[in-house]
This record gives structure tokens, C-alpha cells and sequence, in this order.
């Protein structure tokens, strides 16, 4: 177990055990972000649904590792943990950063003829779409204003010097992979239907963006909320359960 009470599954956390559940949400964090975004959701969902969070290196009880050099590195391994569940309904959540994970996982779980049931995007552009789109942070100073300027950091570590320095140096390494990321062209997905969920004031990502998640999936929908790009933060009830919604044919 971590300190922070989570079970430890592979690369996830999952701080509300429930092992009878019939649906596996797998959440992938931003960039910055560490698994204890989702421990609140632990707690919110339906007892048949089990979270896992995603950990990724360099943070919370992964601190000591090196931080993570590829997005494509990462899905692998996380989909092998994933594939792990197979008994299970499989839903993927990915917030920004998180979101291109998700779907990288996504498109592994479908080569391996296994596909998850849902994939929820939030909060990014369409992978074939942002591809090459994003520049790397050029410092420490550049990361810290980019943390203030999207929001969802807590007012005592932006106060902390210390806190926001470390903050920073991990928000870059995570943002970094997302401008060295590439999408594969020509892949799409085939057999997982795709929510895309923003704000409606999300400075980076409008609707008409958004809809370029349906080029890449069969079936695609957009679902619009109130607030910024951290709009799940203080929405996460209505949130989880967009995310958990019985699918529509």
C-alpha cells in the first residue's frame, strides 16, 4: 500500500478496493498530476465500479523513479495492467495530458482484440490534430506561468515557492511529452466509442476542436460543461457520472 492508503496495481492506484465490482475505470491524470486527483472519485462511485489511477514516474510514492520519456512507453506498459481485468467492463478517463494516454491505451486495447467499453477524453484536442502542435516549456519560469494560467493548482502550493519550483519541474517533463508526441497516421479506433468532455471556458479546447475526436472513432460525442479547463475539479459528481452513463447505441 502507498502512504496514501491506495493498493498498488502496476502503474494504478486504487484507494477504494472493491474487488466484486463489474466495471474497471481506468483514470489517467494531466500533466503534474499523481493519482490522488482521483481519490475522491473512489469514493463517489457506485459500489460495483472499481477506480484505478494512473501513477505515473516521478511522483507521490513513485518519487525516487525517472520521469517518464515517452507517451508511447507509458501506454504499453499500462495496457498489459489493463488487459490484466479482462473479466470486467474496461472504461478509459483521461484528463489533457492523461487524455492522449488514455487513448494510446485505448488503441492497444483494441490491436490485442480486446477493446474497452468507453473512452473518455477531456480537456484535449484530437490526437491527429495536436500532433507536433505542442512546444516545449523552455523553463522552470515558463512552467510556472503555464500552471497559473490554466488553473487547478492549489493556492498554497503556487504560494510555496519550494512546492511550485517541484511542481513546475515535473509539469514540464509531462508537457514536454506532449509536444514530442506523434500520432501514427491512418490509426483510429474501430470497436470504442469516444466521449469528449471540456469546459466551456477552457482557454485551449472549444467544441468545434473537439469534434475532431470523431475522425479517429466510430462513434463520437461531445458533452460541453461550465468552467475552465479544470472544470472537473469542482464538478466531479455530475463528471463521474457522464463518465459511468449507460451507453447510448
Amino acid at each position: 500500500m502507498t502512504r496514501a492508503g491506495a493498493l498498488i496495481f502496476g502503474s494504478f492506484r486504487t484507494y477504494v478496493p472493491r474487488p466484486e465490482a463489474d466495471t474497471a475505470l481506468f483514470c489517467f491524470p494531466h500533466a503534474g498530476g499523481a493519482a490522488s486527483f482521483f481519490s475522491s472519485w473512489a469514493s463517489l462511485a457506485p459500489a460495483q465500479v472499481a477506480i484505478h489511477a494512473a501513477q505515473y514516474p516521478g511522483r507521490e510514492d513513485r518519487f525516487g523513479e525517472p520521469l517518464a520519456t515517452g507517451i508511447s512507453k507509458l501506454a504499453d506498459a499500462m495496457a498489459v495492467e489493463v488487459l490484466a481485468v479482462r473479466e470486467r467492463r474496461v472504461i478509459l478517463f483521461g484528463h489533457s495530458l492523461g487524455a492522449l494516454l488514455a487513448y494510446e491505451v485505448a488503441c492497444r486495447l483494441e490491436e490485442s482484440g480486446t477493446p474497452a467499453s468507453r473512452l473518455v477524453v477531456s480537456g484535449m484536442g484530437a490526437p491527429h490534430h495536436v500532433s507536433g502542435a505542442f512546444s516545449r516549456l523552455e523553463d522552470l519560469p515558463s512552467a510556472m506561468a503555464e500552471l497559473r494560467r490554466l488553473g487547478g493548482t492549489d493556492s498554497e502550493v503556487l504560494d510555496a515557492p519550494g512546492l511550485l519550483e517541484f511542481l513546475a519541474a515535473v509539469f514540464k517533463a509531462d508537457s514536454d511529452l506532449a509536444a514530442e508526441y506523434r500520432h501514427t497516421q491512418g490509426k483510429k479506433l474501430t470497436a470504442t466509442p469516444v466521449d469528449v468532455f471540456l469546459g466551456d471556458r477552457d482557454p485551449d479546447l472549444g467544441p468545434a476542436q473537439a469534434e475532431h475526436w470523431a475522425e479517429l472513432a466510430a462513434r463520437a460525442q461531445v458533452t460541453v460543461f461550465p468552467g475552465d479547463h479544470f472544470y472537473l475539479t469542482p464538478q466531479r459528481t455530475e463528471v463521474l457520472a457522464s463518465v459511468l452513463r449507460p451507453q447510448v447505441a
